[in-house]
């Protein structure tokens, strides 16, 4: 028996769920790997793949899939709590989605079955100015609402790409135009107000059995590669704890508000869709300003699977198990590109050299003397 594999107990096991189509790229595959395997480490729990043979059946199965999940996906599973899995459960799938978070542009709008109206309501103040479509029609009639108060953000509901500042309808209609029909209807898209000179902080909670940990911090710029934005990572203080916790660390007022946007809005999506329940939850809430210069933050969405943070929410957890009494640590996710020199205490969990995009590293550090 190697090193690695005695520190693993056989009581469970923890199994990465990837979803069928459409494949996930190498460099998020990496990272739910790395995160299951840590994970593994942390549970002392067995590391395996949904569909490889269990040779104990009384093994306790923890999945880490790297999308929320339905509750009909998680039955199949047998996930039942947020102790089966890193991640969560929601009752609809658009729940887990950006579309979730505002208004549609009318009552007679397509929504999907089971949309709670009063969220939008609940959430108005803790979000941009914006609303959710799921029709190319009653998207182009809320773009037209917004414009007249400056440049919109087009998100489709369940993905990262987004297409910003678009001033007038010709470009909104053209960035639409890229939104298959069927893509628009089942996971919706978001049309919201555009701020200048953004700040994105990033407020999320993570559990792993009883280890709990709450964070705040903020994105480093992204570097454009191919034409895409690609987050250059981020930079976050650890506690343990809820999100009540980060009260012990000296915050700045933008980033006190910004952890009282995202426990607002946690609340009430959760409140909004009882049955949903989450081990991980992260939040973007974005910081800028208008086209009169005044300052706007809001909450931009749920995400509660397997994210790039994901790797230091793990590690942060095994230093305040390993380091009694530490109350406080920085952590940070790297995304770094070309010929780098990796900290030699840094957990690597991806590295490329492509041809056309040059090397990519990504790795995670935690600094325990950080606060």
């Amino acid at each position: 028996m190697t090193v690695q594999e005695s520190c693993f107990r056989s009581v469970g096991r923890v199994e990465p769920v990837t979803r069928t189509k459409p494949p996930i790229a190498d460099a998020e595959e990496a990272c739910l790997t790395h995160t299951a395997e840590r994970i593994a480490r942390l549970l002392q729990y067995d590391y395996g793949r949904v569909g490889d043979p269990v040779l104990d059946a009384q093994q306790r199965i923890y999945f880490v899939p790297d999308h929320t999940l339905t509750a009909v996906e998680a039955e199949r599973l047998g996930v039942r709590t947020d102790r089966d899995l890193f991640g969560g459960v929601v009752p609809h799938a658009f729940v887990a989605t950006r579309a979730a978070t505002h208004a549609p542009i009318s009552a007679d709008a397509d929504v999907p079955q089971n949309w709670s109206y009063a969220l939008a309501r609940i959430l108005s103040g803790c979000v941009l100015r914006g609303f959710s479509a799921f029709s190319h029609g009653d998207a182009r009639l809320a773009a037209q609402r917004l414009l007249r108060t400056g440049p919109v953000r087009l998100d489709c509901g369940d993905t990262e790409a987004s297409r910003d500042m678009l001033s007038d309808m010709d470009e909104f209609d053209e960035a639409l135009d890229g939104i298959a029909v069927i893509d628009v209807a089942t996971q919706g898209v978001v049309i919201e107000q555009a701020l200048a000179e953004q700040t994105t902080y990033v407020v999320g909670r993570a559990r792993v059995a009883n280890e709990c940990v709450s964070y705040v911090g903020t994105r480093r710029a992204a570097r454009i590669e191919s034409g895409c934005p690609i987050h250059a990572g981020c930079d976050l203080a650890v506690v343990p704890g809820d999100f009540t916790a980060l009260d012990r660390v000296g915050l700045s007022t933008e980033a006190r508000y910004a952890v009282l946007k995202a426990a607002r809005y946690d609340e009430a999506i959760s409140h909004a869709y009882r049955s949903s329940f989450a081990s991980r939850r992260s939040y973007d809430v974005v910081l800028g300003h208008d086209r009169h210069g005044a300052a706007r933050m809001g909450v931009r969405g749920p995400s509660w699977s397997v994210a790039a943070e994901s790797p230091a929410e793990i590690a942060a957890m095994a230093a305040f198990r390993d380091v009694p009494g530490l109350q406080c640590l920085r952590a940070s996710t790297y995304e770094a590109f070309g010929d780098v020199d990796v900290p030699s205490d840094a957990m690597v969990y991806y590295k490329s050299d492509d041809a056309n995009r040059g090397s990519l590293t990504k790795y995670c550090t935690i600094d325990v003397q950080g606060y």
